[in-house]
Parts: C-alpha cells; sequence; structure tokens
C-alpha cells in the first residue's frame, strides 16, 4: 500500500511539473536593474532585453521586459550582452523568471549563435572556433558588481570566461577556444531544468 501511494505522489508531481512550460529565448540585455521585492524572501530583478533569436513561439516581441526572483545578490547572467534566458509564465500570465537559469552566448557567425555552458566539464559537442579575441572590460566591470569578493580581474575572467572554452590575451581581452550552438545549448539546458525539477 505505501509503495502504490509513492508510486501514485510521483505520478502526481510529474504531471504537475510537465504542464510547466518553458519559454527561452536569446536576448541582447538592454537593462537589468534591482527593484523593490515583492516579500523579503526573494530579491527581485527588472530586465529588458531586445529579442534575438526565440525557442519559443510565444515570444511574439523584439524586446521583452520580465522580472527575476532569486535568494542571493547574483544574476550572473547580467554580465553577458547576450545569454538564451528561460522563463515561465506567473498566475496572472506574464513572463518571469523563477531561478535565474541563462546560458552565455558568445558569438554569431554566419547568422547562427554559440555559446557555452559553464558547469560543462567536457569540450566534447563543442566546436573549435578559429581564433577570435573579445574585448570584456565592460562585461567585467559588470562582474565586479554582481560579485564584489572576486576583487582581481584575472578571477573575474576565470568565473565568466572559463579556459576550457576561451584563452586569456591580457586584462580587458579573452581569445574563443570552443563553442557550442545555441541550439544545442538550449536543449541540454531545458532537459537539465526538467530533471532538477523531478
Amino acid at each position: 500500500m505505501k509503495k502504490t501511494i509513492i508510486f501514485l505522489l510521483i505520478i502526481c508531481v510529474n504531471i504537475v511539473y510537465s504542464q510547466s512550460k518553458i519559454y527561452a529565448f536569446i536576448g541582447k540585455k538592454i537593462s537589468v536593474e534591482r527593484v523593490k521585492p515583492d516579500d523579503h524572501f526573494y530579491l527581485k530583478y527588472r530586465n529588458v532585453y531586445k529579442v534575438e533569436q526565440v525557442f519559443d513561439n510565444e515570444i511574439k516581441t523584439d524586446t521583452i521586459i520580465f522580472n527575476s526572483y532569486t535568494h542571493m545578490n547574483q544574476i550572473g547572467y547580467s554580465v553577458y550582452d547576450y545569454a538564451i534566458i528561460y522563463l515561465m509564465k506567473n498566475n496572472s500570465g506574464n513572463f518571469i523568471q523563477k531561478r535565474t537559469y541563462y546560458t552565455p552566448i558568445i558569438l554569431n557567425k554566419d547568422g547562427k549563435w554559440y555559446g557555452f555552458d559553464r558547469s560543462d566539464e567536457t569540450i566534447q559537442d563543442y566546436e573549435s572556433i578559429t581564433a577570435k579575441n573579445l574585448h570584456i572590460s565592460k562585461n567585467l566591470k559588470t562582474a565586479k558588481v554582481v560579485y564584489p569578493e572576486l576583487k582581481k580581474r584575472k578571477y573575474l575572467i576565470k568565473a565568466f570566461y572559463p579556459s576550457l572554452f576561451f584563452n586569456y590575451v591580457n586584462k580587458n581581452s579573452i581569445e574563443i577556444k570552443n563553442l557550442k550552438t545555441a541550439e544545442n545549448l538550449y536543449k541540454e539546458k531545458v532537459k537539465e531544468i526538467f530533471s532538477k525539477k523531478n
């Protein structure tokens, strides 16, 4: 009897979570600002992004405004100029970001977007990119605000531009080594998000 009840509970949880839809898009950051929260449990951020590519037909605008909610003052996605942002809808039908899931997007080459997942530990399924330098001083300035404890540039570069995917050039520049297509990154992240829910 106990096993039957546990089995039914698992089925119910899976049904509820399978109805949670994820809406994703590649966005160019326009602004990310901290605003007054709805409660004392979460920090709230108001985000404005230009929509560069959608992974879902429900995002129909060229600019999207959404709120993010997090327990920590660590909005890592704001460091990058471009990112895949993963949203849900609240009870009012508005896009929100309950957990700050994102994937950094670094390059648009021949009309295709490329990025990386900082949690990846190998470059399997990544493409070797012909050397291309990125000027990242503006991004590192944002990173310093997001992670004030990482005072030195080399620590910020290591945190946001891992050596598996980039080569250090100088204190303001890095060179791309390996990136993955946005479509593959999107599929993997959605799978990861749903596996964490179950």
